[in-house]
């Protein structure tokens, strides 16, 4: 069994000793061991510890950043079950540059070398500005006013960061931490400045945002944003939490969102007296989490790798807000979660059976890999698959190889379909075309809204650039004007 972690970063920025002082962006990495998962050794003193080995490396296109190797171990204990119950937490912080950096993340159990956990993740490092602007979001796990002389300790707290993005129904606080850099150098005609952290459940929707709190700052070379929201009324679901520094017309000067996610078994009710009239949302796909032993789902067979490509089996039938959950799950992988949100998902489909809901699923799956795996892509990721999965056979599929003057084409059309917002609508086109040899077709146009609809498509079509120069081009006859 492999190390079992979570691992989350967030980027700040710190005045540079070596660089007289300047902001210089520095990654802030944080991961808790599940205690379980790692061997223990007895010490000469008869204590029990675990070793283990951690490794980061930051790498941007030129090559290595920054590279830090170094061991830690367990707290001491002289009792295996009081061990089973510590957090193995550990933070590092580490100088980079700025741009974009792929980080390359590893544990390594130092009393058996196979026993493993691995992290990537990419993502770009903005430039310290000459104007107010945000640090990365953080949300924190334990907050404690105390002057330690920790890893831990900022401004006088030790801020023990939350190593995942997901609050689970023991959560029913969400405490939060992040910088404002540059206040000071705000004209002071935007005065007085205002900051704003929500919650919400669009992205940067601070005017609608399900709890708010606003708070007039003072100016200066950092302002810290800290304090926590109540998630007792949240639903379980996908939320962001929102960060905005505005000035005194509430023209927005620097913001920030972070992705997260809530598990609340048993939400409580606002009271009638204080809720807010709330403006109807698009939910994110997770409304109602359904808490499982996923060891016992039909899931419980697939790596992370195989869950990942369900996840972007997906695709095709998920909605905008559905479609952003999976891209940030493809992003920063969660074992866990991507399990629970893949589980829900068919148990929507099937209540009573969502094995056999992803049964069903998988042979669609199945048969759009063999009708379209090209060059090395399967079916469901090429644009045909895509199409197929998502609205079915074509009523009819004209493919056309050797149209004088014309690229290879294909044309589907669909007497009825259904939209993805349901709505019906009757003699749908979809033209893809082939560019060469050693691609696949690509959808060019469509008349379906919400799909790809490019009115210039005879240009990348046909080689004259303008259009068929016969009648009998099957493009035109069923793409007219």
């Amino acid at each position: 069994m492999a190390i079992d972690a979570v691992v989350s970063h967030t980027v700040f920025y710190v005045n540079d000793p070596a660089n007289n002082n300047l902001l210089k962006p520095n990654v802030e990495t944080s991961w808790q061991v599940n205690p379980h998962t790692v061997h223990y050794r007895i010490t000469s003193e008869k204590n029990i510890v675990a070793k283990i080995k951690a490794d980061i490396i930051f790498i941007n296109a030129t090559g290595l950043v920054r590279e830090d190797h170094f061991s830690f171990h367990t707290v001491p204990s002289t009792n295996m079950a009081e061990l089973m119950t510590h957090n193995i937490r550990e933070l590092r912080r580490t100088f980079v540059d700025t741009g974009f950096i792929r980080m390359q993340f590893t544990l390594t159990d130092e009393d058996d070398s196979a026993n493993k956990f691995t992290y990537t993740d990419t993502f770009t490092v903005a430039a310290p500005q000459d104007v107010a602007f945000l640090s990365g979001l953080q949300i924190l796990d334990t907050v404690i006013e105390s002057p330690a002389n920790t890893i831990f300790l900022k401004n006088g707290h030790q801020q023990v960061p939350a190593s995942t993005n997901f609050l689970d129904d023991t959560k029913k606080t969400l405490h939060y931490y992040a910088e404002i850099y540059g206040t000071d150098q705000v004209a002071k005609s935007n005065y007085p400045l205002v900051q704003k952290v929500s919650i919400s459940k669009k992205q940067d929707d601070t005017q609608f945002g399900i709890s708010t709190k606003t708070d007039t700052i003072s100016p200066g070379k950092l302002v810290t944003v800290s304090g926590n929201m109540a998630l007792n009324t949240l639903t379980s679901g996908n939320y962001y939490l929102n960060v905005s520094l505005e000035n005194k017309t509430h023209a927005i000067l620097a913001s920030g969102n972070l992705f997260f996610q809530v598990m609340n078994l048993h939400p409580v009710e606002e009271k009638q007296e204080t809720k807010k009239p709330k403006t109807p949302q698009i939910d994110t796909g997770m409304e109602n989490i359904t808490v499982v032993n996923l060891d016992k789902t039909f899931l419980a067979k697939y790596t992370i790798n195989e869950v990942m490509a369900i996840l972007k089996m997906l695709l095709p039938v998920s909605d905008a807000m559905q479609t952003q959950t999976i891209n940030n799950f493809l992003k920063k992988p969660e074992d866990m979660y991507m399990r629970y949100y893949i589980y829900n998902y068919f148990k929507t489909l099937n209540p009573k059976d969502p094995g056999q809901a992803w049964k069903e699923y998988s042979e669609k799956i199945i048969e759009v890999n063999k009708r379209f795996s090209a060059h090395g892509t399967r079916g469901y990721e090429t644009d045909r698959g895509f199409i197929f999965i998502r609205y079915g056979a074509p009523d009819d599929m004209i493919t056309v190889e050797n149209e004088s003057g014309s690229l290879p084409y294909e044309v589907w059309l669909y007497n009825n379909l259904t939209q993805m917002n349901h709505k019906e609508i009757t003699n749908a086109v979809f033209l893809f075309y082939r560019r060469n040899d050693l691609t696949d077709f690509k959808l060019l146009h469509s008349t379906v809204s919400g799909e790809t609809q490019n009115p210039g498509w005879r240009s990348f079509l046909y080689l004259n650039g303008q259009g068929g120069n016969n009648g009998n081009s099957r493009a035109e006859q069923y793409l007219q004007k």
